[in-house]
């Protein structure tokens, strides 16, 4: 009696392993497919993001470039006014030196003629 117990137990034990292997399997198994499922979530997530940046950077570039752009017509921009400043600068001293000339000859001529309207009255007083 105390064999065939013995026997049974045995037999008990074999399957209960037999079970917990087979349990053990079909958990790796899913444990594995679940993993594999995650991994290519996690992929096709890097993907996504990896596509986001790129547009991004491509973005950036191209505003990057619009900006330099626009900062060099500024440039040129801003010398054409410097130069035109400067030609109009020089033209008004040049037009400032002819008017102080036409104000000095003018008073040479009105002195002149202050002086002749005096000779004359001075002449007539004579008379």
């Amino acid at each position: 009696m105390a064999a065939v117990a013995a026997q049974m137990q045995s037999s008990w034990e074999k399957k209960r392993k037999e079970k917990e292997a087979k349990f053990l399997q079909s958990s790796k198994a899913e444990l594995d497919k679940c993993v594999a499922a995650r991994l290519e979530e996690f992929g096709v997530a890097v993907a996504q993001m990896n596509g986001a940046y790129d547009k991004f950077v491509e973005e950036y570039a191209r505003v990057d470039d619009q900006i330099r752009k626009l900062w060099l017509q500024l440039q040129h921009e801003q010398q054409k006014l410097s130069t035109l400043s400067e030609r109009k600068h020089k033209a008004m001293v040049d037009n400032d030196r002819e008017r102080e000339r036409g104000q000095v000859k003018g008073m040479a001529i009105t002195k002149k003629a202050v002086e002749d309207f005096g000779k004359l009255i001075a002449s007539l007083e004579e008379l």
